[in-house]
């Protein structure tokens, strides 16, 4: 499995400590400037529409909250670990990436209805941008071998991508997504949510269906692509065992529908940005 990035370690020790405070993630985030700029082009960007500019990392924090900064700190380094390298695959990697962080937005959306902190919600944004780990591992270690499954045009009836990630590497992208997350020292209800992100039917956590649910609303408006834009064949099933009334959820994809081109164009921009490998 990839070893953890340095930085990724510190940030894991924040979000760990529930007395650590914003100074602290600000300073960590501050010794890389490559990160500290993405943070704060993102907190600029349209999808998160601040009536004034955004020019410090306090700022941000401040803005959009503790935990969701600690979220986009912590994809903002994995999915730049695993691109790192990867020039062939690094478009279908940035288009996995896209699709996870409009999963983040939609299940924090879905969940900011039902939780009952703002610190809930947080984790709600950091499950979906997490629940597609796995695929950026197999993205690393397999990169010609995974770039044919995932481009691979999947009709009604053929095997989705978890069947034929089975089919060729024993696993699929959820068991090795939880692993990865769990070597790593993940939240155990983040490598949970990880490992069953398919199967939550067969779950009673909430969360778990909201994360799911947001996967499939993703993949009906195609914010981004994760390999498999088929709709979710349970989505209804999800939605009632939810209680999502159908409002809610037209009210949910109307919201993507308006974000999902600034989202491409955001990270289109600033994945492309000299300097980047």
């Amino acid at each position: 499995m990839p070893s953890i990035p340095l930085v990724l370690t510190k940030i894991l020790q924040v979000l760990d400590d529930d007395k650590a405070s914003a100074h602290q993630l600000e300073e960590l985030i501050l010794h890389d400037p490559s990160l500290s700029a993405r943070i704060l082009k993102m907190a600029n960007s349209a999808f998160y529409s601040f009536r004034s500019e955004v020019k410090t990392l306090s700022h941000a924090i401040a803005l959009l909250g503790l935990g969701l900064v600690k979220s986009l700190t912590i994809g903002v380094t994995i999915f730049d670990s695993f691109t790192k390298g990867q020039r062939q695959e690094a478009d279908l990697i940035q288009k996995l990436w896209i699709h996870s962080f409009g999963t983040g937005l939609l299940a924090s959306e879905i969940w900011n209805k039902r939780a009952r902190t703002r610190k809930e919600v947080e984790f709600a944004f950091l499950c979906g941008l997490l629940h597609d780990l796995g695929k950026a591992v197999f993205f690393k270690k397999f990169p010609l071998h995974y770039s044919v499954l995932f481009t691979r045009q999947k009709r009604e009836g053929d095997a989705d991508i978890s069947a034929m990630e089975t089919e060729s590497f024993g696993v699929d992208h959820a068991y090795i997504g939880s692993m990865l997350a769990k070597q790593w020292g993940f939240p155990a209800d983040l490598v949970s949510i990880i490992r069953q992100h398919h199967s939550a039917l067969d779950s009673k956590s909430p969360l778990l269906t909201a994360v799911s649910l947001a996967d499939s609303i993703a993949k009906e408006m195609q914010i981004g692509f994760d390999g498999d834009s088929r709709p979710c064949a349970d989505f209804a099933k999800l939605q009632q065992q939810l209680g999502m009334l159908p409002e809610e959820l037209e009210r949910l994809k109307e919201a993507a529908e308006g974000k999902r081109s600034e989202i491409d164009k955001f990270f289109r921009i600033s994945l492309s940005q000299p300097g980047r490998s």
